[in-house]
């Protein structure tokens, strides 16, 4: 039995081969029983291994540590209050830089020791020019779909084809695909991407549903099964003959596997023609999706769903629909626009099941938010009246007319300002989800169902609770603010930092437009904490000089005209906070 060699390439130190490694194993979550599965049917097959990275002890203990740092480094900058409008105080200046340092050490690790697109190319460079040829592919991560990502690293579909063609013919030869993470042999990903980046490839296997855990036997004994019998596989041309040997694999018959060679399509459960399927489902839902859509979004003649659920044009093309599910898997994306959910659909054929729901268990809410409609002075026909007579055009009516009214009305640093954001959450976090997008339990579709924990808590935002949260979180984020934007003023009129605050304005203007051009926020939080660092070295080294005008300023604020008393002691009290602090670091 041959000695299995695992290599690292590029970047992980790549090695000389004793001998042709044939396996390649990109190992993004770092499971060494999958590894151990891989090398034991290479064995059977006289191949060898090569590991992508190779996770070593070392590798793993260096990674744990710098996710803890970054970890801790967060839980402190929160713990100090520094994510609410405080991130420029002296409290946080401290635990603000061991943030950034922390991520930025752990981002440049990855960088440098996880796969990515550029190590990953460096790596084929390194076997390509070792005269490597490649017969099987492992890629192992979570999820899937067209993306693989872990603990060890991220890659598309895309990566990997435009990995391998820029060092053909390298994997020209591999004729397998394992592909070891959720949703990566459905019908919808084999069609979509691992059939297209790999158009050589004669079989392909993975899961057309959630992937087993990674320290299940039954994982592993798949993987090992299927590397060891994958060339007799590969030569089944038979759709019934393939099922029959697939079932025989270990672990298939519990767990969610699936199995493609050339277009024919098997799972446990049923096998297709992967080819014909596309072809069949083209244009499947076009025909028939404007009833769909008509009352989906109440248009003119179907403003609201048939009141018969059994027996309906909405009916009878949800069972269509049905019996094309799986063509809603294999269409491109641009063919999907419009497509119908069947989701959606069986909520909105039971749509006066909905709405009786929404009233039986949000009626208490509704009448807050009508009380908090008056309290602002917004305009009476934004208040919701009986729902249950509302037809589906009217209550999208009424979405949309408030959403208006709120996009349209500028608060400012209003003392409502609160009251606005409440109202704005409940209808775009609460109603909108639930009566708009149909957002529920597929128990609604009957009536006397409770909601869900994510509709409780949309629905509860209107209340005077949330409020009175919102009004502390507003007015130290204006005192905050406020007294940021006067220290900046001052610094920029005193004659000792004009020129030095002239200086930090270009340095921030350039920032901003490297956030305007999509530069990675990880790329500009060194230069914007060191931004930070420098103002408060002006504030504090000429404290003396500015002091007297923010005092002056604090007394000016604290005595304006205000139409909250609450929202105005919560405001003075954090300005009292916020000098007491600048005191502190003179």
């Amino acid at each position: 039995m041959k000695k299995i060699l695992i290599i690292l390439v590029g970047l992980f130190v790549l090695s000389s081969l004793e001998a042709q490694a044939d396996i390649l194993f990109l190992d993004l979550n770092g499971n060494p029983k999958e590894i151990e599965a891989a090398k034991a049917a290479a064995s059977k097959r006289g191949e060898q291994v090569i590991v992508i990275p190779e996770v070593t002890k070392e590798l793993a203990t260096k990674q744990a540590e710098l996710l803890a740092k970054t970890q801790k480094a967060n839980e402190d900058y929160l713990r100090k209050g520094c994510s609410s409008g405080n991130a420029n105080s002296a409290a946080c200046s401290g635990v603000s830089k061991a943030l950034n340092d922390a991520m930025a050490n752990e981002n440049e690790f990855r960088q440098k020791n996880q796969l990515n697109p550029e190590t990953l190319d460096k790596a084929l460079r390194g076997l390509k020019s070792q005269g490597v040829n490649l017969s099987s592919l492992v890629v192992s991560g979570h999820d899937g779909n067209g993306h693989f990502g872990g603990t060890f690293g991220d890659l598309t579909d895309k990566n990997l084809a435009e990995a391998f063609q820029k060092n053909a013919p390298l994997g020209d030869s591999i004729r397998s695909l394992a592909l070891w993470g959720c949703y990566t042999a459905n019908l919808s990903s084999l069609s979509l991407y691992w059939k297209k980046a790999f158009p050589q490839v004669e079989v392909v296997v993975g899961f057309d549903k959630k992937g087993p855990l990674g320290n299940s036997p039954a994982n592993w004994a798949l993987l090992k099964d299927f590397l060891s019998k994958e060339k007799d596989l590969a030569q089944i041309k038979d759709q019934n003959e393939l099922q029959k040997a697939f079932k025989k694999l270990e672990g298939v018959r519990i767990t969610d596997a699936a199995i493609c060679v050339g277009n024919n399509f098997s799972n446990k459960f049923a096998t297709m023609d992967v080819a014909n399927i596309q072809s069949m489902c083209e244009g499947a839902f076009l025909k028939d999706a404007k009833i769909y859509t008509c009352y989906l979004n109440a248009e003119k003649g179907c403003e609201n769903p048939p009141a018969n659920t059994s027996s309906s044009d909405l009916r009878r093309f949800y069972e269509q629909l049905q019996d094309y599910a799986h063509c809603k898997e294999v269409l491109p994306p641009e063919q999907q626009v419009g497509m119908p959910s069947a989701d959606t659909m069986i909520r909105l054929i039971h749509f006066a099941d909905v709405k009786k729901n929404f009233v039986q268990n949000f009626s208490q809410q509704i009448g807050e938010y009508n009380k908090l409609l008056d309290k602002v002075g917004a305009p009476k026909n934004l208040q919701w009246g009986d729902i249950l007579k509302m037809s589906r055009a009217e209550i999208l009516e009424k979405l949309k007319a408030t959403d208006t009214y709120f996009d349209n009305k500028g608060t400012g640093d209003s003392a409502l300002n609160p009251e606005f954001m409440a109202l704005k959450n409940f209808v775009r976090l609460g109603v909108q989800p639930i009566l708009g997008d149909l957002n529920v339990p597929f128990t609604w579709v009957e009536k006397g169902a409770g909601p869900g924990e994510g509709m409780k808590n949309g629905m509860a935002t209107a209340s005077e609770a949330n409020v009175i949260r919102l009004r502390k979180d507003y007015e130290n984020e204006r005192a905050s603010r406020l007294m940021n934007q006067k220290i900046d003023e001052v610094l920029k009129t005193n004659s000792a930092t004009k020129s030095q605050m002239d200086a930090i304005t270009i340095r921030e203007q350039e920032i901003q437009k490297q956030m305007e051009a999509g530069v990675n926020f990880r790329d500009i939080m060194g230069p914007a904490q060191k931004i930070d660092e420098d103002k408060l070295k002006l504030r504090q080294n000429n404290w003396q000089a500015i002091s007297g005008e923010l005092e002056q300023y604090k007394r000016q604020l604290k005595s304006s005209e205000y139409a909250s008393a609450e929202g105005q002691k919560i405001f003075n009290s954090r300005l009292d906070e916020l000098m007491a602090s600048y005191n502190k670091t003179k």
